[in-house]
């Protein structure tokens, strides 16, 4: 059985410590760009923006729906937070949006129906 130096287990940890720092500074990086992505895309412009949602859009169309509308930063992070926070389904009908919203206020917005317009 092979006995490893005192310089292999160096190196060896060496390459562990580099990997565990490498993965705790993407999981931070990914952390801020998420939390990033959840903020108002202008939060001077408070413009109204006429969104409409067809009936039985899926929770990816409706990302890519608002993205179009430049009222999110991230299709994918509006679709992940709507996956984790959805406690209704979005609704159908025309929606009034604003650029100064966050994702967290556009999806209460997005699953009260009473808010949609038909």
């Amino acid at each position: 059985m092979h006995k490893f130096s005192s310089k292999e287990i160096r190196k060896q940890n060496y390459i562990v410590l580099t990997i565990v720092i490498l993965l705790l500074a993407v999981g931070l990086l990914v952390h801020e760009y998420f939390n990033y992505s959840l903020k108002p895309v202008s939060t001077s412009n408070s413009r109204v923006v006429k969104v409409t949602i067809p009936k039985n859009s899926t929770d990816q169309q409706v990302s890519r729906i608002l993205k179009q509308h430049q009222l999110v930063r991230s299709r994918y992070v509006f679709y992940y937070y709507l996956q984790t926070h959805k406690t209704h389904g979005v609704k159908a009908g025309t929606f009034n949006l604003r650029r100064n919203q966050s994702i967290p206020e556009m999806v209460v917005h997005l699953q009260e129906s009473r808010r949609a317009k038909n």
